[in-house]
């Protein structure tokens, strides 16, 4: 009975500090701020839920942090900072138990909203998702890391009370995380840097084609968990909460408190091991080359690198029958396809070399070079068939234009000049723009569907600006070859597409 009636009364005692927590202040500026970033970003985002749900971590979790690191560390300060240590040291229950009280008051609106906002995110994500399940994992990552930033905050403002703790904390915290996630974003999530919640925004197909594996969410938890476990622990352990310090921790025969320092002791142990283990997990974290998602060797499961079986949805692009077949994840997006591929295939079929259908596939399965120039296909096989992905298709911010022209200059390029270029042996890419004669073909059929010239740069790289735009010659015989008529233009293509593409003629032989 007396065990449940401590109980039932660290409960009211917490329930109380929440009532009188200052975070439910920050709580209207926190809803503002969650609809401006989070929902604002997932909506732009394609209707998948791996994609959407990320937000959660990656932008509604950073969001939240400086708030639960201020308001934690303030709460943690309160009693040093209003010199009331000596006051309270008379009542009967022990200085750790009623920091704990005060600990959980402020953490439970801290996860309230969290948690709110997470619900709300999923809710809309479920009205419009067209593949996938709400992930658990990443949303429980983020609680506990949550957790963890409370509990360090709260024990540092316990160990060092002043009116300027709280907001050296918040500022200390946000930067910490701004270092995490630009490490994160160097070394691809790979390693130690996994430990970051605030991760890279996962690829267009993630999730679609392979599952996602848990282990970086549960790698999180663990190492999160552990450092909630030390903080709470070393808060025990402090001659400010009723502990002997470091010097008395391990002294069972001391008078006072011995079951406490027991405790508290073990609890600071339990959460350096767990962490240092979560810590030693992350170090081994490696990309996968099958599903493109971050694994853990030790907790990877030979499920996550099979494919999920599914039926690809196709329309026909053209009269002659140019079926374009992507994932049913992405149906949404089969009528924008068709558009695209409809007028270049009009131009190009039955010409030798050109593709007789568009696949969807994993971007991972596309080769290396096509991946590290954004490309988002190839035409391969025999006969032809244009493989693609959807990962560099759709824009973080939706472009039609770009989703339609992406396409065209894929096939015009392969057709005309062939692969769009080659990795070094020091892995640089060394692209394959092709001869002015080609280049103005390749741009003049461009021109005549009404899409953008193919691009003589890759994406992002003006290392070589002066090369990037088309020289006058070929851009004047560019116009030429796409004012012709599209019978003219597919005759004369069909008559001199071979010593074309084989680089043997010039800008003077084009009509």
């Amino acid at each position: 009975m007396a065990r449940q009636h401590q109980f039932t009364l660290a409960v009211r005692i917490a329930a109380m500090e929440a009532r009188h927590s200052a975070f439910v202040w920050a709580i209207p500026l926190l809803a503002v701020l969650f609809v401006f970033d989070p929902l604002h970003a997932a909506s732009g985002y394609p209707a998948l839920w791996t994609l959407r749900s990320s937000v959660v971590l990656d932008k509604f979790w950073p969001v939240c942090v400086p708030f639960a690191a201020a308001f934690c560390a303030w709460e943690g300060s309160r009693e040093g900072r209003r010199h009331v240590g000596d006051v309270l040291g008379a009542t009967a229950s022990p200085a750790w138990t009623r920091q704990l009280c005060s600990l959980a008051g402020t953490l439970a609106w801290v996860l309230a909203v969290f948690g709110a906002g997470a619900a709300a995110l999923y809710i809309y994500i479920a009205q419009t998702a067209t593949w996938g399940g709400p992930p658990v994992w990443p949303v429980a990552a983020g609680a506990v890391s949550l957790t963890a930033v409370c509990a360090l905050t709260f024990t540092l403002g316990a160990l060092f009370p002043g009116r300027f703790t709280a907001p050296l904390a918040a500022a200390g915290i946000s930067v910490l995380v701004l270092a995490a996630f630009s490490r994160t974003v160097s070394q691809g999530g790979v390693s130690v840097a996994s430990l970051s919640p605030d991760g890279i925004v996962p690829g267009n197909d993630a999730g679609v084609f392979y599952p996602v594996a848990p282990d970086v969410s549960i790698v999180q938890v663990m190492f999160f968990a552990g450092a909630t476990l030390g903080a709470v622990g070393l808060l025990g352990l402090s001659p400010r909460t009723g502990g002997a310090g470091w010097r008395g921790a391990l002294d069972l025969a001391s008078g006072g408190g011995a079951r406490l320092r027991t405790v508290a002791t073990a609890v600071f142990a339990a959460g350096i091991a767990l962490a240092v283990i979560g810590f030693g997990l992350a170090a081994t974290a490696r990309m996968s080359s099958v599903t493109g998602g971050i694994e853990v060797p030790a907790l990877d499961r030979s499920a996550s690198d099979k494919p999920i079986p599914y039926t690809p949805v196709c329309a026909s692009a053209t009269a002659g029958g140019f079926l374009v077949c992507v994932h049913p994840a992405f149906k949404s997006y089969l009528g924008q396809a068709v558009n695209s591929f409809g007028p270049v295939m009009a131009e190009l079929s039955g010409l030798p070399g050109a593709p007789v259908r568009a696949v969807e596939v994993s971007g991972l399965s596309l080769p290396s070079v096509v991946q590290q120039v954004y490309g988002n296909g190839v035409v391969t096989g025999s006969p032809p068939v244009y493989s693609f992905s959807m990962n560099g298709a759709i824009a973080q911010v939706p472009d039609s234009a770009q989703f339609r022209d992406g396409f065209r200059q894929d096939i015009v390029h392969a057709l005309i000049v062939g692969p769009v270029g080659q990795l070094t042996a020091d892995g640089a890419f060394q692209p394959d723009t092709g001869t002015p004669a080609q280049q103005a073909v390749e741009d003049g059929l461009l021109k005549a569907i009404g899409s953008q010239p193919y691009p003589l740069c890759p994406q992002g790289d003006y290392s070589n600006a002066q090369h990037c735009t088309p020289q006058a010659q070929v851009t004047a015989a560019a116009a030429r070859f796409a004012a012709l008529p599209p019978a003219t233009r597919h005759t004369w293509l069909s008559a001199n597409l071979a010593p074309l593409k084989a680089g043997q003629l010039t800008l003077a032989r084009i009509p």
